[in-house]
């Protein structure tokens, strides 16, 4: 009886952890990864999670947005740590810019130790599936 409540414990715990990571690709989820990378300095992690066109992918397109992209990151890691650090982040519900919800918006207000804000607004787009952030290149 005690090893059939440890099967029925672990099967439990197995399909909790497959239910919260189903909603993995969510315009909120993208975007809580991609305040985490920014302010922690992880352009690769961002590089990602950003919409770029299977077309431009190796182009000099793409090289120019992760070069972009990491001075971004650099900027955005020091002006966390001059702030103490990332405190808290608030998130306003996902505006959809279009009926088939493939297109979002997503406002964030990160809350740094020292109590300064910084609103950001975040573009989303659905692409096979899974969201992306959406830049305009």
């Amino acid at each position: 009886m005690k090893r059939l409540t440890q099967y029925i414990g672990i099967l439990f715990f197995t399909l909790l952890a497959v239910a919260c990571s189903s909603g993995e690709s969510s315009p909120e989820k993208v975007a809580e990864k991609y305040v985490n990378a920014m302010y922690s300095g992880d352009a690769d992690s961002i590089m990602k999670m950003i919409d770029v066109p299977d077309s431009e992918k190796s182009s000099q397109i793409s090289m120019m947005v992760k070069g972009k992209l990491q001075d971004s990151v650099i900027k955005a890691k020091a002006y966390a740590e001059n702030h103490g650090g990332v405190d808290k982040v608030e998130y306003q519900p996902t505006k959809y810019l279009n009926d088939d919800k493939t297109r979002a918006v997503v406002e964030i207000n990160v809350i740094f130790k020292d109590s300064k804000n910084k609103n950001e607004k975040l573009k989303l787009i659905k692409v096979d599936g899974n969201w992306f952030i959406e830049l305009g290149y």
